[in-house]
């Protein structure tokens, strides 16, 4: 459980942004960075992945992570740091909430088939210790 206090302004600003950049450890140590569309929940960092990516298999070897949202044009941004959280289990409907935030309703459903056939869909939950906002 994160006991970070998010107010109103670093809310907002996490509801509304497109992409987060999640930053893993390789076996070696050295940084892995994946751009990842992700959801703001319940004071958590929400992504829906694949077991085929680099960013699940370093984050079973080691949980800690941290990401970066930010917003470019006006130097806005959110750091932060803590420890992934891995579901292995039943994934559809929070995906499906995510992929909402990204696809006009009536093309959420395709994009679903397409994420879902083949590949085995799992969550990455990161409940930030330490959060960092700039400007915000």
């Amino acid at each position: 459980m994160s006991d970070v206090a998010v107010d109103k302004r670093i809310l907002s600003f996490l509801e509304k942004q497109t992409n987060l950049i999640l930053a893993t450890a390789r076996r070696d140590g050295s940084p892995q960075l994946s751009p990842v569309w992700y959801l703001w929940k319940d004071g958590a960092f929400v992504i829906s992945t694949n077991t085929t990516t680099a960013k699940w298999w370093n984050l079973k070897k080691d949980p800690r992570c941290s990401v970066c949202v930010d917003e470019p044009a006006t130097e806005q941004m959110v750091v932060a740091y803590g420890e992934a959280e891995l579901d292995d289990g039943d994934v559809w409907d929070t995906t499906w909430k995510l992929v909402a935030k990204y696809r006009q309703l009536k093309e959420v459903q395709g994009h679903m088939d397409e994420i879902f056939t083949g590949q085995q869909r799992v969550l990455i939950t990161v409940r930030p210790r330490k959060l960092i906002p700039r400007k915000l």
